[in-house]
């Protein structure tokens, strides 16, 4: 199932579930909503780790976003724990997968780009259109949830912003990343989809669980129109032979990126940066 292509506009029409809704009272659809807020609760358990990256921010603006958004993830996690307690919910372990896409990448020019600009608009895509739809309004504890989901939706869409803001700029001054950007993207296009593999048997004939298609094309329909607007994915799919190279150049940065230190930068440069006009140029 292909979904048309979508104009990348964070603010624009979300995936519509045409009403369709979870029932908090069947058992098997607590198992299901259960699950989606695990990966949720372990994502914002892991996003605390972006205090690390206040190390190698290269910027006062860059420091004062880590500081912030740091401060946001512990707030998220204990309103994900508190929306398990509303639901008389216990958590489960993460899935493999996203504790794979969730994990901190030392080399700075991939963290803005797949776990800001790409993991956290995906992130920002399951709570904003899953959750805030197919979370039922007509049971009494729904309507509480989701106002602590809108402020976390409001502060991943800062998040989102600060990831496209950084991937411009690292795009403008190293133009080479745009072949690894691509294929890493088409990496995480092609694993993001097994999460949802294991509700296919369950698909048929459930309310929600029937847009998983739809849904998956929706998001990856998103996601190439974002990475168009920020310049490193073509206009038009280029052939296999470019793909594939594009993909071996993204897992190749990958692996190059396991073995990247932070390199702290602002004590080279903070005199500049408060206005003194001296220090050096930061590094990107």
């Amino acid at each position: 199932m292909t979904a048309p292509a979508v104009p990348w506009d964070r603010a624009g029409a979300a995936y519509d579930f045409r009403g369709d809704a979870f029932d908090l009272n069947k058992p098997g659809d607590r198992e299901l909503v259960r699950f989606v807020l695990s990966q949720a609760l372990y994502g914002e358990a892991t996003g605390v780790y972006c205090g690390k990256s206040l190390y190698a921010a290269s910027t006062l603006e860059a420091a004062r976003f880590y500081v912030r958004q740091a401060r946001q993830e512990l707030n998220h996690l204990e309103l994900f724990a508190d929306i398990f307690r509303t639901l008389e919910m216990e958590p489960m372990p993460a899935h493999w997968v996203i504790k794979l896409l969730s994990a901190h990448n030392n080399y700075y020019p991939l963290k803005v780009l797949m776990e800001h600009a790409i993991g956290e608009g995906m992130v920002l895509d399951i709570f904003k259109d899953v959750l805030m739809q197919t979370l039922p309004d007509s049971d009494p504890r729904v309507p509480e949830i989701k106002k602590k989901l809108a402020v976390v939706c409001r502060e991943e869409e800062e998040h989102v912003a600060w990831g496209e803001k950084e991937t411009r700029r690292l795009l403008a001054a190293q133009p080479w990343l745009r072949h690894p950007y691509y294929g890493l993207l088409l990496l995480q296009l092609a694993v993001a989809p097994v999460v949802v593999r294991a509700f296919a048997g369950r698909a048929k004939g459930h309310p929600v669980l029937q847009h998983l298609g739809g849904f998956v094309a929706f998001v990856e329909s998103r996601v190439r129109a974002q990475g168009r607007e920020l310049g490193f994915v073509p206009e038009r799919d280029p052939g296999v032979i470019v793909r594939w190279a594009c993909m071996l150049a993204g897992a190749l940065l990958f692996v190059r990126s396991q073995f990247a230190r932070s390199r702290s930068v602002l004590e080279h440069s903070y005199l500049r940066e408060l206005g003194f006009g001296g220090g050096s140029s930061p590094a990107p």
